[in-house]
């Protein structure tokens, strides 16, 4: 099976063979999104043929080719809603335009507890369907990106321990947070990355006064108070490291996903010399991996 999260500028995979009823990794990487990744994308003339090429450069990317996908998506093209129980279509306002909210279709993940309530738009799915089998994939499963950094989380750490925990995905264009009270997902934020943050997405449980512990020139041990124990990856590269601001935590822990993920022989040098920052680039792909 082959891996992917797919952010804005950003894909990284994992692929992987069973062996004894074991997923084991054989090579993993990452390559540039060459679009906006965004919903006005998808709308374009070209979207087909530039997803196409996009999993064309993959393919040729691919040291083990697997041909079977499972695919994580970013928040600029889903909507979400989280909750204890399940979400009546009323409960969410959706701020699309009412065209466009018609267009949506929901579905819902069962989380270890807690429900993760998806909206996505069936136009943009089928497109990237079309493209993989124009390519020789198959597209076997499509699943929020989060909810892939949630299984890594509970896969690695007794998260039980808490009462309250946050994951934050560190992102240029879209960072997002969840947060956890008894173990249970009681609210989600997306936000931009700038100096002065606004609210892309919210619901549930979440105090919206985070922004301002998450300004990257202020982020403080005030942090602490909003998040409770932190779980941090990051989906983006530039010459500077990221994450640098939550190093300085003892309450900020960067998730490594490669624990417990058995790697091959052959895919040992994938992990050769890489920060903790580059290495939890894959946190959303070894998602996958974690919760089957």
């Amino acid at each position: 099976m082959l891996y992917l999260s797919l952010n804005p500028g950003l894909c990284t995979f994992i692929s992987s063979n069973e062996n004894n009823g074991y997923q084991v990794v054989e090579d993993a990487g990452k390559i540039h999104v060459p679009f906006d990744l965004n919903r006005t994308f998808f709308y374009g003339r070209d979207a087909l043929a530039q997803l196409t090429s996009f999993f064309e450069n993959l393919k040729g990317t691919q040291n083990f080719p697997q041909h079977e996908i499972s695919l994580s998506f970013p928040p600029n093209i889903l909507t979400y809603a989280v909750s204890e129980e399940p979400v009546e279509d009323w409960m969410v306002t959706l701020r699309l335009g009412k065209d466009y909210s018609e267009k949506l279709e929901k579905k819902v993940y069962p989380l270890e507890k807690g429900l993760f309530t998806v909206r996505y738009d069936p136009h943009i799915t089928g497109l990237i369907l079309k493209a993989a089998e124009n390519t020789g994939y198959t597209i076997k499963k499509i699943t929020p990106g989060i909810v892939n950094a949630i299984n890594s989380v509970y896969m690695i750490y007794a998260t039980g321990d808490y009462d309250k925990f946050t994951i934050l995905k560190w992102d240029a264009h879209n960072p997002e947070l969840v947060i956890f009270r008894n173990d249970v997902l009681s609210g989600y934020l997306c936000f931009t990355n700038h100096e002065s943050p606004c609210v892309l997405q919210r619901s549930g449980d979440v105090d919206v006064t985070i922004l301002e512990n998450l300004k990257q020139s202020n982020i403080t041990e005030k942090l602490y108070d909003h998040t409770g124990p932190l779980f941090v990856y990051s989906v983006f590269e530039p010459d500077s490291d990221p994450l640098q601001p939550f190093k300085k935590f003892g309450f900020c822990e960067i998730i490594n996903p490669w624990t417990g993920l058995e790697v091959s022989q052959a895919g040992d040098g994938i992990l050769t010399d890489l920060s903790d920052t580059e290495l939890s680039l894959w946190t959303e792909s070894a998602g996958f991996i974690n919760r089957e």
